[in-house]
């Protein structure tokens, strides 16, 4: 129906006529509702009631009058055959992690994808999945992504911009791209690569610049100065028998990360019958997850581990100059050097990739030196593309010198995230047209002319290379939500100023690459699989080039003073994670803090300076001053201190905005891992939101680990007699006595290294909400599942032992017998089970739980209009989302036990012992005789956590066994 015009008669009966009937405009005849017709004087006639039911009728039907698009639900008429309601299907997938592809597996119920697990058959996973991809599935539903091309800030359409860009590429075909630059993150993907190398040749005038915050360029450098060509290395931690990390976070963070942390922990582990445990080494500038699973640790600021370096090089006989001082106790790198030499071809030196280039020079002359090349270390060509391109530093003076005209920024965020001495947000605005292409609206888009968003890897067709250079094929399980464009589209529309479906140019990418007979056949095999076959790069045969030490440069002066060496935060990684409340909250490996990026500083210093956890401080750096909290980390080098970027975010979203400060602040580009600082207190304070806050074991018998020698000796040491007599009784049913399940859980604290992803994992899985800070301070965080952590009190370098706690199912739960409306109930089966319907919320079972593993909602979190950090859109159908006031924990994962049921050829697994990369935990029936539960239950290492209680908990644990050398003793600080 055409809108009226004004001063064109209406007809009786028109919506327009009616509506100002029913304001009062004309006539006093109608009423704008019931009740107000009831307060009326005068009587309701049946002809008036027909009038006022026809006027409701009339304006019922005014949506219809509305040009505007109507969205129709259709419900199919006969089913898909692969799409049956209460049962997911799985399609291979990738995340991409620090540019990295990880394999993973979709979870996808009735079309829309709600978990990520990790890909058995992909080399990069082998099953398991880190706290980062499992959280990738809550940004996927992130209401605050970008939802629509802007131009100035505005509103725009997407065929507005390509407009704009054809404009753009005549004046770039006329003049060959001067004056066009591009910069870009780290880009791993072979057919994004294949579209930049057309766009190269066509403007072969224009420049190429990379951004990448986290960067690896020390990498490249490194093999660049001893081998003579820029080459990755590839590690084969499954033939290592002693280890060496100087600096280098493998575990957690450096590409190929969950399969070295599988790999080496399987050797370092006496459960499987081996008592040759592999040894670990570590020295670094800040604790970390490798570290603390080191059993050698010796922890010395960021510009002494090249001293470090140096020392280990001569005591093997490599000719370098000498370090200004020698770092390392005698006795320690004497140790060191002659276990490295005991065994050739099984020893590696792995140097962080946030090293500069002479530690990974002298790391890899180390290598050759032991024999390692072609054995523990394989060279690859570089993984990721345009290692040799220009860097932000390049193309600020190039902004600033008028030689940039048009700047295309391909996912990168240089506005919020450049070093603070290039002044980039002042220089990006002199540049006269810019455009942006991310997943949100963030701090570079905002000063962009042009803002195009990007899909979401679960939205679109590309693909992506993993650390060992396997392509992965990246499928969409969902309509773009947000109308977001993939790069394969984006550089499409670069060259041709049309828009392109993505799966047309992925597959005409891998056409022309494909030299089979049936392609067909080869594209759904690679995505049934997740992985391109015969993609993994091969070995390059390298060795150290001639006079390669005399191009080392210098050995840098020792630091003295106080060190600010700046680290990637494990969970927000640079910063483009910030909005994901799943990893805001993920409590960080060994600080367990939360919402928050503390200036991680050393006991020592903290007693120095008189300085408590949560003190402010005045951070100085390069003539900048930055206001931060502290928080004391045993194993912190004295004279270094240490903060983690990616926070103090203006444009990530409500979830990541104003949390924690941004370290970008202080960064010099000339040296943007470490400098001199100084800290001054500032006599405020800042609450921190950690969920552990006493590290202590204090004699109690928490954990219980001994070293190899200690093992072999005693092989039982962890068994302690249970008491005699129970205060409880001894009626439950004990190894499916009274059913045919008896569910139970065993977790190896040798092979945790306390990464969290299981706690990730299991928020995911469970439909955990997020509280926010301020909850967690008041110790109202609802994970299920948290990774204790102690450390020895007496280690100067100690090293640090974590512990998985779950529920322990108890046999004798005292959270049972307090409970007044038996809302926890023991299960024929063994599980500890909560009737969230019963529960009143008197926490009685809280406080009789000698473990503290259950979570009480105080609030209704799941509340889209609570003033909380905002929840998933799409919760997991199979799990209760809990109301207000019911409590909450671990159980088992019984949804999936319940879905075994139905399909007993389906793998039983829970959500935690998934995604662990070292399978850490096991699960499984314990009235299955023959089952690897029994087997490690069995096993003398088998302890249960304050058994003395008499609980007989389901959950028990493995007692650690550490490998330290016995030639390194305690007074030569060596942390055992």
């Amino acid at each position: 129906m055409p809108p009226l015009k004004p001063g064109d008669k209406k007809e009786p009966g028109d919506p327009e006529a009616l509506r100002e009937q029913l304001a009062g405009k004309r006539g006093a005849g109608y009423w704008r509702s019931l009740a107000e017709l009831a307060q009326a004087d005068r009587p309701l006639s049946r002809r008036g009631l027909l009038k006022l039911l026809g006027a409701s009728l009339a304006l019922a039907g005014l949506p219809g009058c509305s040009r505007e698009p109507r969205e129709h639900l259709v419900p199919y008429v006969r089913m898909p055959e692969h799409l049956v309601p209460g049962r997911p299907n799985y399609y291979a997938s990738a995340s991409i992690v620090a540019g990295y592809a990880q394999g993973v597996l979709v979870e996808s119920d009735l079309g829309r994808p709600i978990k990520l697990e990790g890909n058995p058959q992909h080399p990069a996973t082998l099953g398991a999945c880190d706290a980062i991809a499992q959280a990738s599935v809550l940004s996927l539903y992130d209401p605050e992504r970008s939802a629509s091309v802007r131009h100035r800030g505005a509103i725009a359409s997407y065929t507005e911009c390509l407009r704009a860009l054809q404009k753009r590429q005549a004046q770039w075909n006329a003049n060959r791209g001067q004056g066009l630059c591009f910069v870009s993150g780290r880009i791993t993907s072979p057919s994004v690569q294949a579209r930049i190398e057309v766009l190269r040749r066509r403007w072969p005038e224009a420049r190429w610049f990379f951004h990448d915050p986290v960067d690896r360029d020390g990498v490249y450098a490194g093999s660049r100065l001893l081998l003579g060509q820029a080459l990755e290395p590839r590690y084969r931690f499954d033939r290592v028998q002693v280890a060496l990390a100087l600096d280098a976070d493998f575990m957690q963070s450096q590409p190929g990360f969950l399969r070295y942390a599988r790999d080496f922990t399987a050797r370092r582990r006496p459960r499987d019958g081996n008592e040759n445990l592999a040894r670990l080494y570590a020295v670094e500038s800040t604790p970390s997850v490798t570290g603390a699973n080191a059993d050698q640790r010796y922890g010395l600021a960021y510009p002494q581990i090249e001293d470090a370096a140096r020392q280990l090089a001569i005591a093997l006989g490599i000719p370098v100059a000498p370090p200004r001082q020698n770092p390392l106790p005698e006795p320690w790198i004497d140790a060191l050097a002659k276990d490295l030499q005991r065994h050739p071809g099984a020893a590696l030196v792995v140097p962080g990739d946030q090293q500069p280039a002479a530690v990974h020079a002298l790391a890899h002359a180390i290598n050759h030196k032991l024999d390692a090349f072609g054995k523990t270390l394989e060279w690859i060509p570089p993984v990721a593309f345009d290692t040799d391109a220009e860097s932000l530093v390049e193309l600020t003076a190039a902004i600033n010198t008028g030689a940039v005209r048009d700047l295309v920024v391909l996912d990168s965020n240089p506005v919020y995230s450049a070093a603070a001495d290039l002044a980039f947000a002042e220089a990006f605005r002199k540049v006269p047209w810019r455009l942006h292409w991310s997943e949100y609206f963030d701090e570079t888009a905002r000063l962009s002319q042009w803002h195009i968003p990007a899909a979401h890897p679960l939205e679109t067709w590309a693909d992506a290379r993993a650390f060992d250079g396997s392509v992965t094929l990246l499928q969409p399980l969902i309509q773009p939500l947000h109308g977001g464009k993939s790069a394969l589209q984006l550089f499409a529309a670069l060259e041709r100023g049309v828009d392109e479906e993505a799966l047309k140019l992925l597959q005409e990418y891998w056409q022309s690459r494909h030299r089979g007979d049936d392609f067909e056949v080869f594209w759904r095999r690679s995505l049934h699989d997740g992985l391109v076959p015969d993609t993994a790069a091969g070995a390059v045969a390298a060795e150290p080039t001639a006079g390669w030490t005399g191009r080392l440069p210098e050995p840098s002066s020792t630091a003295t003073d106080l060190v600010l060496q700046l680290r990637p935060d494990p969970a927000l990684w640079d910063g483009r994670y910030a909005n994901n409340g799943w990893l805001q909250e993920m409590p960080r490996p060994l600080t367990t803090l939360t919402w928050d990026n503390a200036l991680l500083i050393s006991p020592q210093l903290a007693a120095d300076r008189d300085l408590r956890d949560g003190d402010l401080v005045e951070l100085e750096s390069g003539g900048r001053k930055l206001p931060v909290p502290v928080l004391a980390l045993p194993g912190q080098p004295v004279n270094a201190v240490t903060l983690y970027l990616g926070y103090g975010r203006t444009a990530a979203g409500r979830v990541g905005d104003g949390v924690g400060v941004s370290a970008y602040q202080l960064r010099s580009s000339a040296s943007p891992w470490a400098q001199p600082a100084t800290l001054a207190p500032t006599g405020g304070r800042q609450k921190l939101a950690l969920i552990q806050i006493h590290d202590r074991i204090e004699g109690r018998d928490l954990i219980r680990a001994t070293d190899l020698d200690s093992y072999r000796r005693n092989p039982a040491f962890a068994r302690h007699h249970p008491p005699e007599l129970s205060l409880y009784p001894e009626d439950w049913p004990i190894k499916g006595e009274e059913s045919e399940h008896a569910w139970g859980m065993a977790i190896d604290l040798s092979a945790c290294i306390g990464c969290n992803a299981c706690v990730t994992a299991c928020q995911a899985e469970n439909n955990i909400p997020v509280v926010g800070a301020e909850e967690v301070i008041r110790g109202h965080h609802m994970h299920w599942l948290r990774v204790d952590r102690y450390f020895p009190e007496t280690e100067p370098q100690p090293r640090t032992t974590f512990q998985p706690v779950p529920c322990m199912h108890c046999e004798n739960a005292p959270c049972e017998y307090v409970c007044p409306v038996e809302a926890t109930l023991h299960s024929a089966d063994g599980l500890n089970q909560m009737i969230y319907q019963r529960c009143i919320g008197t926490r009685y079972c809280s406080q009789n739980c000698p473990y503290k593993v259950r979570r009480f909602n105080w609030f209704n979190y799941t509340d889209s209009n609570a003033a909380y950090p905002a929840q998933p859109a799409l919760q997991n159908p199979d799990v209760t989302v809990r109301a207000r006031g019911v409590m909450e924990k671990c159980t088992y994962c019984v949804q999936r036990i319940a879905a075994a049921r139905w399909d007993p050829d389906t793998p039983l697994q829970t959500a935690c012992q998934q995604a662990c990369p070292t399978q850490a935990i096991v699960f499984g029936d314990l009235a299955d005789a023959g089952g690897e539960l029994n087997r490690l239950k069995a096993l003398p290492l088998n302890y249960a956590m304050l058994e003395e209680l008499n609980t007989r908990p389901r959950t028990t644990y493995l007692a650690a066994v550490h490998n330290p050398n016995p030639e390194l003793k305690e007074d030569d600080n060596s942390g055992n």
